[in-house]
């Protein structure tokens, strides 16, 4: 089974709950949150040690992922346009992509990471950007540390072809310029 950053964040997220109202009804505290971490720090020192003799989890990461590393990428990659960095810097140039359907959706993300999307000046653009404990900068200076911002581009019109950013960061920061 491919598993998706999302269906990971989810997962964290929901674990983190589930400490937190243990916490509240039991009055049990459970430290959750650093207990995964903590437990994958070790992994990630168990495979450095031990190469690849170590068994790898079901984690599937696609060609779009800048996962413990630093990758760039011009314009739309693979089927699925979907950026993550994730204890990395993923740079996405769209400069120069030629937008055929009426709306191009891609999603950036990242994950404890950098992630920088480049826009070619004359494509008309419309963000969303949330953000959960970290950094989000969009063109014009528009910034989230906590919460959504929107953008869309100036000459933007609706009905002509343009490009969708879904832009979501936790802990972690994403710029979008010209």
């Amino acid at each position: 089974m491919r598993m998706g950053l999302g269906l990971l964040i989810g997962v964290l997220i929901m674990l983190w709950g589930l400490g937190i109202i243990i916490n509240v009804i039991f009055h049990v505290n459970i430290p959750i949150f650093k207990i995964l971490l903590g437990l994958f720090l070790i992994y990630i020192g168990l495979k450095i040690i031990f190469g690849n003799s170590l068994p790898s989890p079901s984690v599937h990461w696609h060609s779009g992922d800048a996962v413990f590393s630093q990758k760039t990428f011009q314009g739309l990659y693979g089927g699925s346009n979907e950026y993550n960095a994730v204890f990395g810097k993923a740079m996405v140039d769209m400069r120069g992509v030629e937008l055929k359907e009426k709306v191009t959706r891609i999603k950036v993300t990242s994950v404890f990471g950098n992630a920088e999307v480049i826009l070619d000046k004359n494509m008309p653009v419309r963000i969303k950007a949330d953000t959960i404990l970290g950094e989000v900068k969009l063109p014009q200076n528009i910034s989230g540390a906590f919460g959504s911002a929107f953008y869309q581009s100036q000459d933007f019109d609706e009905n002509k072809n343009y490009l969708f950013i879904d832009a979501t960061s936790v802990i972690g920061a994403i710029e979008v310029h010209y």
